[in-house]
């Protein structure tokens, strides 16, 4: 990199461009803890919906799962119209229309008024995280990018930790309805906050001085070079697209095992109530450090690939053999748990720098969607092929082996994509 560019990053202190951390990161990630509210309340609710929808295990099962059909409706669009419009828009109208779903789910009378409000929460809340991937992308340069991603997916441990105490006192003064519109009302609420604070551009948030902004601006092109139009061509052609969303299909895929087996030997371990809900909060404590680490570290590095590939191996060994831990092995299970979730979401910042190095700056909004929406379906398909994997073998170890080694896999694509990395890397350095 040429000594002008280098004077042009570090021209001023870095306390000079922080407020994208300390207003726009925080907004962002207050969204995503309603969404995720929103997205598992029915969970803590479920036994008094089934009563009172007269529906079978199956049924509630299926409910449940519908969220994730609709989830992919919107994710290349949410995430191209996003970057071809407005983020801030987009995101806006998609918080008013799922909160109206949301609220919708307390007032149905008929498991088919579920499934239709369930499956339409998903399609309004599946726009959102391709568009909020386009907002940090436009708002933080390469140098920043691993620790921005990083505090977006900061809101899993913390929603994690606040989602069951918050319904348990909704449903302490109430039934599932009060819970479902409470929380439903959460993001038409939350949408005000969002729109004040929220910007597609530093130079139109009101928050962000001039100077910010045309260091910000200074930063991003030395970094990354100029802004270019949406094509959603370019998405579609690009084999980076597909292999990197190839690469989110076997993590969240395989990290569904991780719900088969150690929350239940959890319970088993740990009977009180007290001692459950005290060493729940271990995992995403230990979670939220590590994602925070990896990012940090990772924007110090630059090695990208290494820090996607580790946690993802790591967990992905830690997932096969998780059937070898018994119920007597009380903080052993407490350990491996702790650390499986925190490979689980720690190698997320690193995963998406990467998308942003390599998918072309063209392809962004509807690559991004591609990449989400097919790891998303990941996750939805897991839970049916665990499931029949242990009905047709009566193995659950063969589950979570095949679980483990999809992750497994998905790190070694991490480590075999390390070169063209580094040659990104040096193409915008030269």
């Amino acid at each position: 990199m040429s000594d002008s560019r280098v004077d042009v990053i570090h021209e001023k202190p870095a306390s000079k461009i922080n407020k994208r951390w300390t207003i726009l990161i925080p907004v962002i990630m207050f969204i995503y803890i309603i969404a995720y509210m929103d997205r598992v309340n029915i969970g803590f609710g479920l036994t008094q919906i089934r009563e009172a929808l007269d529906m079978s295990a199956s049924q509630a099962g299926f409910a449940s799962g519908i969220f994730f059909v609709g989830y992919l409706v919107l994710q290349v669009p949410g995430g191209y119209f996003a970057q071809k419009w407005s983020a801030k828009k987009v995101v806006a109208w998609l918080m008013v229309l799922w909160g109206i779903c949301a609220v919708a789910e307390g007032l149905v009378h008929s498991y088919g008024q579920l499934l239709t409000v369930r499956f339409m929460l998903g399609v309004f809340e599946g726009g959102v995280q391709p568009a909020l991937m386009v907002l940090i992308n436009r708002w933080f340069p390469l140098s920043e990018k691993t620790r921005a991603n990083s505090m977006f997916i900061m809101h899993n441990p913390i929603a994690t930790l606040v989602t069951g105490p918050f319904a348990g006192l909704l449903l302490s003064f109430g039934d599932w309805r009060l819970l479902f519109i409470i929380q439903g009302l959460l993001p038409l609420l939350g949408v005000a906050l969002w729109w004040v604070l929220s910007a597609d551009k530093p130079e139109q948030a009101k928050w962000c001085s001039a100077e910010e902004c045309e260091l910000l601006s200074k930063k991003k092109a030395a970094e990354e070079g100029p802004v270019v139009e949406s094509d959603w061509r370019a998405a579609v052609t690009s084999p980076f697209v597909w292999l990197l969303a190839f690469l989110g299909f076997l993590v969240w895929f395989g990290f569904y095992g991780l719900q088969m087996w150690l929350p239940t030997l959890l319970k088993q371990s740990f009977t009180s109530d007290w001692e459950v809900g005290l060493v729940s909060t271990i995992p995403p404590i230990v979670t939220a450090a590590a994602i925070y680490l990896n990012g940090r570290g990772a924007d110090k590095d630059k090695r990208y690939n290494l820090r996607v590939a580790v946690p993802l191996i790591a967990g992905g060994i830690i997932l096969a053999c998780s059937t070898l831990v018994t119920a007597d092995m009380r903080w052993v299970i407490v350990a491996v748990y702790a650390i499986a979730t925190a490979c689980q979401l720690s190698f997320f910042g690193s995963y998406w720098t990467i998308n942003s190095l390599l998918v072309r700056p063209a392809a962004v909004g509807a690559g991004f969607g591609i990449i989400n929406g097919i790891g998303n379906f990941g996750g939805f398909l897991g839970p049916y092929v665990g499931g029949w994997i242990t009905d047709a073998t009566g193995s659950l170890p063969l589950a979570t082996i095949v679980f483990g080694g999809a992750v497994v896999l998905a790190g070694i694509i991490a480590l075999a994509l390390s070169g063209v990395v580094r040659k990104e890397l040096a193409a915008r350095e030269a």
